[in-house]
This record gives structure tokens, sequence and C-alpha cells, in this order.
């Protein structure tokens, strides 16, 4: 009886575990814009005197959040490539 417990509850953790594991794959892709890591692009642009506190897709470019030297939070585009910032317009 008690082999037969133990299986069931070592069923039971392998279905659990399997279930979540879609929910991993996709997390990662949640953390990227546009194939980069968000917190690479966000270090490329503070090595580039950018200090965005996030970074997210939008459309074919990088949208960043700036962090102004007055304290205020500007967006700002970027060329997903070069990271060279891209006028609005």
């Amino acid at each position: 009886m008690k082999t037969l417990a133990t299986a069931s509850i070592a069923a039971l953790v392998a279905i659990v575990g399997f279930s979540t594991l879609p929910v991993f794959a996709t997390s990662d892709s949640d953390n990227t814009v546009h194939g980069f890591w968000e917190f690479s692009l966000q270090s490329s642009l503070r090595d580039r005197g950018v200090d965005a506190s996030r970074v997210e897709e939008w459309g074919g470019l990088i949208r960043a959040f700036v962090q102004n030297p007055d304290g205020s939070t500007s967006m700002q585009l970027f060329d997903p490539t070069t990271l060279q910032p891209v006028s609005r317009g």
C-alpha cells in the first residue's frame, strides 16, 4: 500500500512539473526585445550614456523609458540593430 501511495505522489509531482514547463519556456520570450535580452539592451544603452529604466518593442523600434537628470522620465526611440536614437515622426 505504501508503494502505491508513493507512486501516486510521484506521478502527481511529475504531472504538475510538466504542466508548468510551458510557462517557463514562454517566460524567456517575455524578457527579450527584438531578440535581445532586456537587461543587455539596458546595459548597452547605459554604456552610451542613456539611463534606461525599461525597454520594450515599439513597432520596429526599441522604446526606452529614460531617467532625465532632473528626475523626470522621458520616452526615447532607438534602432534595434545600432541602438542609435531615432526621432519620432
